[in-house]
C-alpha cells in the first residue's frame, strides 16, 4: 500500500514537471514574439552585418537612409565593396567626394518598392522595373535582364541572389548603378557630364535640323544606345567648339549617326556586330571587363571607358575615340 502511494506521488510530480516545462516553453515563445531582436533581420541589419558591404553601409549612413532599409516590401540591389572599388571608390572615406543627395539618388535607384526573388524575374532582356527614385515626381525605371549568363540590373551582374530579410530581399551586384542625370533623357545625361561637352555642342547643332537625331536624343518612343566620345577624343581630331560651329550640319550628322544604335543595350547586351544609324557596322569586342568598339574609319578600336550610363530613353557608353564612318 505504501509502495502504491509513493508511486502515485512520483507520478503526480512527474506530470507537474512536464506541465511546468511546457508552460516555460510557451512563455519563451511569447517573449521571442514580443522581442524584435528575436525576429528575422531587416535588410538594414543584413547590410550592417556583412563585411563585404561596408562601403554601401557608409553610403547609406551618409545619406541618412538607414531607416529606409527597414521599411516593408523592398528589393535592394546592393553593390559590394568590390563594385564600389571598380568605380574608383576605394573605401568609405572616398564617399567624401559625393553629396548626401547624390548618394541618396544612387541608393533609391538601386531599390524597388516590391520584394522580387530571382525566381520571379522573367527570362527576357531589359524588362522595365520601377525604382524608388524619381525626377519631377515621376518614378524612373531600371532594367532587369535574365538569361543563361545570369541576372543583370542595368548591366550590373547579380553575384549573390535572394538574401531574404524580414522586410524584403537583397541581391548583391558587381557594379554600382547610377541614376540618369539632368532631365533623365540621353541629352540630359550627356549634358550632365562635363567630359562630354563637345559631344553636347555637336548634338544640339545637328538636332536642330535633324528630326531623327533629335528623336534619338530626347524622344521616348524608341530607345537608343550612344557611344559617346570624350572631349579628348574630339580634340585628338582637331575638334573644339569653334570647329564644331564651323562644320556643316550634314557632316556632323553623318559623324554622330555612326555613334548611335537602336535599342537599349547595356554592355552585357552588345552583340559582336551592331549597325549604327549611319547604316554602317560597328564591331564590338568584350574580354572580361574590357569592351572595345571598332568602326571602319579608325585603325584601332575605341575603348569603352565608362559603361552603362542609363537614361529614360536609352543608355550611353563613353568611348575614348571618335568612331569615324
Amino acid at each position: 500500500m505504501k509502495n502504491t502511494r509513493n508511486a502515485l506521488r512520483r507520478s503526480r510530480l512527474g506530470t507537474l514537471a512536464i506541465l511546468m516545462t511546457f508552460v516555460a516553453f510557451l512563455s519563451s515563445c511569447k517573449k521571442d514574439d514580443d522581442n524584435p531582436s528575436a525576429q528575422a533581420d531587416s535588410i538594414a541589419d543584413l547590410i550592417v552585418a556583412r563585411t563585404n558591404l561596408s562601403i554601401l553601409e557608409a553610403a547609406i549612413t551618409k545619406a541618412g537612409m538607414l531607416d529606409a532599409y527597414k521599411q516593408p516590401n523592398l528589393t535592394v540591389f546592393a553593390p559590394s565593396d568590390s563594385a564600389f572599388q571598380a568605380a574608383g571608390i576605394t573605401d568609405a572615406n572616398a564617399l567624401a567626394a559625393f553629396t548626401a543627395d547624390q548618394l541618396r539618388a544612387m541608393l533609391q535607384y538601386s531599390a524597388l518598392a516590391a520584394p522580387t526573388l530571382s525566381s520571379a524575374i522573367p527570362t527576357e532582356s531589359n524588362k522595365a522595373v520601377q525604382t524608388s527614385y524619381s525626377i519631377n515626381g515621376a518614378r524612373l525605371n531600371a532594367y532587369l535582364t535574365k538569361n543563361n549568363s545570369g541576372i543583370y540590373y542595368n548591366g550590373a551582374k547579380v553575384v549573390q541572389a535572394d538574401i531574404q530579410g524580414s522586410n524584403g530581399v537583397m541581391h548583391i551586384i558587381n557594379r554600382i548603378v547610377m541614376p540618369p542625370t539632368g532631365d533623365g533623357t540621353l541629352v540630359g545625361v550627356v549634358a550632365g557630364n562635363p567630359n562630354l561637352s563637345l559631344l553636347r555642342i555637336a548634338a544640339l547643332k545637328v538636332a536642330a535640323s535633324d528630326p531623327t537625331l533629335q528623336a534619338a536624343l530626347t524622344g521616348s518612343a524608341t530607345a537608343f544606345t550612344i557611344f559617346a566620345p570624350t572631349n579628348s577624343a574630339f580634340q585628338a581630331l582637331g575638334y573644339d567648339s569653334t570647329k564644331i560651329a564651323a562644320t556643316p550640319v550634314a557632316s556632323l550628322s553623318a559623324l554622330l549617326a555612326n555613334h548611335i544604335v537602336t535599342d537599349r543595350r547595356f554592355v552585357t547586351d552588345l552583340p559582336a556586330t551592331v549597325t549604327a544609324l549611319s547604316g554602317k557596322p560597328l564591331t564590338i569586342t568584350t574580354a572580361g571587363d574590357s569592351t572595345t568598339v571598332k568602326s571602319a574609319g579608325i585603325a584601332t578600336a575605341a575603348r569603352v571607358t565608362g559603361a552603362n550610363y542609363a537614361a529614360s530613353n536609352g543608355v550611353i557608353h563613353v568611348v575614348n575615340k571618335v568612331l569615324l564612318p
